[in-house]
């Protein structure tokens, strides 16, 4: 599947300059595995790699399904990719630590993060990836994940009680599977 998504993508860039590549999924599906190895194929910097957790609202744990992510933020840098602007945005991690980017476009950019696939964003998107991970196996590695990287047990948890809840949500009201132009399996 990698290399039919790659090949995609190349064909793409024979026509435009920046190909624009959405990846989204499930907390804990695969969503920066596979931009990733998206950024090493295209040898893309990873600071030029758009990772929509270190773009975090003011209000991140709110109880709508699009508190998390700073979605003002995310439309400017969307509308300065197509008007051909460098990559210029300044955002807030998890951690509430800054994350400041400048860098060129690259001629693939990638974006990446829950919720992303929006009705409102889609013709943003040249290429728009939905990674098809159940849910339940989703939380088992985001979890896991999150142990692995040493948060507590109460942030963990969360994924019972806040993230996951709110994930599903968003599926079954956007069903960005259906959205996307790839479903990655």
């Amino acid at each position: 599947m990698f290399d039919e998504l790659a090949a995609q993508i190349m064909h793409l860039l024979g026509k435009k300059l920046v190909v624009v590549v959405a990846i989204s999924g499930f907390g804990g599906s695969g969503k920066s595995t596979l931009a990733d190895r998206l950024r090493d194929h295209f040898q893309v910097a990873d600071t030029q790699v758009v990772r929509i957790d270190n773009l975090y609202s003011q209000n991140p744990l709110g109880p709508g399904i699009f508190d998390q992510s700073d979605w003002p933020l995310i439309t400017r840098i969307l509308e300065d990719v197509r008007a051909g602007k460098r990559l210029q945005y300044r955002g807030t991690d998890s951690n509430g630590q800054h994350v400041h980017i400048d860098e060129a476009l690259p001629q693939v950019l990638i974006f990446e993060g829950v919720r992303l696939l929006q009705p409102d964003l889609m013709s943003n998107f040249d290429v728009s990836v939905w990674i098809d991970c159940p849910q339940d196996l989703a939380m088992k590695r985001a979890k896991a994940r999150d142990r692995e990287q040493g948060n507590s047990e109460e942030t963990v948890l969360q994924w019972d009680t806040h993230w996951g809840p709110i994930d599903r949500k968003y599926f079954d009201m956007y069903r960005p599977d259906r959205l996307a132009a790839v479903v990655y399996r």
